[in-house]
C-alpha cells in the first residue's frame, strides 16, 4: 500500500451529507437546537457536529485507538489517542481482534470505523463520553480494508493524548514524538501541529530509560535536535535513534536511546495542507 497516494473521500463525503442533513439545526454537545429554538436534550456546549471519526487500532496487551486527523476539515483537526477495551454482546471482540492480528502478521494497519459522534466529548478536560460503537477492519476502513467484526463497543479506560490543532501554532523547531503505554509495552507517536505535517505511530522495541506509568499516561515528549520536522526525516522502523526528553523547567537535557519496532501507520497526504 502506498504511504502517500490514498483515497481520501470517505470522511469528506460523510460530512458533506451530514452538513446538508443538519440545515436549520445547531449542535451543542448532546443538545440539538432547532431553528425555532426547541431543545431536545440539555448538555454542555460543543461547536462540532457529529462525524465519522475513523481510528487506527493497535496494541495487543493493551488496546489503543488513534484518531486519523485531517487539517482540511475542522471536525477532524484533532490528535487523539485512547486506551480502550473492546466488547461485544455474545462474543469476545478483543480476543477476536488480537487473534486476527496474529494470524495476519503482514497486515500492519487495523482500523475502527465508529458510528457518528462528537469527538470533543472525549476531551478529558470536559469529558462527556466514555464509549462508542463501531466496526473493526483488517486494513484501512477507507482504503480497501475488510470488516471483521461489527457492533463492537470501544470503552475508553484512559485518554493518552488529546489536543485540537491550533491554526496559529508555530512550526516545531525539530522533530518531536511522545512515548506512551504501560511498563515496557510502549509506543511512539509523532506530535502533529500544523501543515504540512504527518501522522506516524510505531511500537518501541528497545529503550534505555524507565518512564513511570504516570509519565507514560500523559505521553512523555521526546525531541530529536538536528532533525527537521518533515516526513523525510521521520523516525524509521528498526533504526536506533537518540533523542532528548523534552524539559519543561531548568536542568540538563536527559538523553534517551530507543529503537522503534513495527510502524503501524504513516500518513502525510491528508496533513499536507489545510
Amino acid at each position: 500500500m502506498s504511504e502517500t497516494n490514498h483515497n481520501k473521500t470517505g470522511r469528506r463525503e460523510f460530512l458533506l451529507a451530514g452538513a446538508a442533513a443538519a440545515v436549520g439545526f445547531t449542535y451543542r454537545g448532546t443538545l440539538w437546537v432547532t431553528a425555532a429554538g426547541s431543545i431536545t436534550n440539555h448538555h454542555v456546549a460543543f461547536s462540532d457536529p457529529p462525524g465519522t471519526h475513523g481510528m487506527l487500532l493497535f496494541g495487543e496487551k493493551t488496546i489503543y485507538l488513534s484518531h486519523l486527523p485531517m487539517f482540511s476539515m475542522n471536525i477532524h483537526r484533532y490528535q487523539v489517542i485512547l486506551e480502550v477495551t473492546l466488547t461485544k454482546e455474545g462474543g469476545d471482540a478483543q480476543a477476536d481482534y488480537v487473534r486476527d492480528r496474529r494470524q495476519h502478521p503482514g497486515t500492519r494497519i487495523y482500523s475502527f470505523e465508529p458510528e457518528p459522534f462528537i469527538l470533543p466529548e472525549l476531551d478529558p478536560k470536559n469529558s462527556q463520553r466514555s464509549s462508542f460503537r463501531g466496526t473493526i477492519f483488517r486494513g484501512h476502513f477507507e482504503r480497501g480494508g475488510k470488516p471483521i467484526n461489527e457492533n463492537v463497543v470501544a470503552s475508553v479506560t484512559r485518554v493518552a493524548h488529546f489536543h485540537k490543532f491550533d491554526s496559529e501554532a508555530a512550526a516545531l523547531p525539530q522533530l518531536e514524538y511522545f512515548v506512551f503505554g504501560k511498563d515496557r509495552d510502549l509506543f511512539l507517536a509523532h506530535l502533529i501541529t500544523r501543515p504540512p505535517d504527518f501522522d506516524q505511530v510505531m511500537s518501541v522495541s528497545q529503550i534505555d530509560r524507565n518512564f513511570t506509568n504516570e509519565e507514560l499516561s500523559e505521553g512523555a515528549p521526546i525531541i530529536f535536535p538536528g532533525k527537521r520536522n518533515t516526513p523525510a526525516q521521520r523516525i524509521k522502523p528498526a533504526i536506533q535513534v537518540i533523542g532528548q526528553v523534552k524539559q519543561t523547567g531548568v536542568g540538563a537535557a536527559k538523553t534517551v536511546k530507543l529503537r522503534p519496532g513495527v510502524q503501524f501507520y504513516f500518513e502525510a497526504g491528508e496533513l499536507a495542507s489545510s
